[in-house]
């Protein structure tokens, strides 16, 4: 099996369900529109960038632009281990916003309730 689909395999999964969850987030209204488009753009980026490495890294090659050796497995894991953290990043910080908006909400809530009395 090719360095290069070891890479894109291994990361494939974490791009999908970061893709699948910002569409979930933005169906469930804990998101606008706008957080959909930049985070699924982001991932689908990511992904091409991915699935393209080997052309970019032959093309490079050929134009004498890099004389480094082609990816290693120790490039493929470390490559992986930055989209899983910026997987974990940015889920994350999607929970900490929709726990931010339910304080917010709670916290009205019960200034009205105390303002009531």
């Amino acid at each position: 099996m090719s360095r290069y689909l070891l890479l894109l395999l291994l990361n494939l999964p974490f791009i999908a369900l970061a893709i699948l969850g910002a569409i979930t987030q933005y169906k469930l209204k804990r998101s606008s529109k706008k957080r959909l488009v930049v985070q699924v753009t982001l991932w689908t980026i990511v992904l091409i960038g991915l699935a393209s490495t080997e052309l970019i890294y032959t093309w490079l090659f050929t134009h004498n632009l890099t004389q480094t050796e082609p990816l290693s497995l120790f490039d493929v894991i470390q490559i992986t281990a930055i989209v899983i953290l910026s997987y974990i990043a940015n889920r994350s910080f999607t929970k900490i916003e929709i726990l931010e908006k339910r304080l917010q909400d709670l916290h009205q809530e019960l200034s009205i309730r105390l303002s009531k009395k």
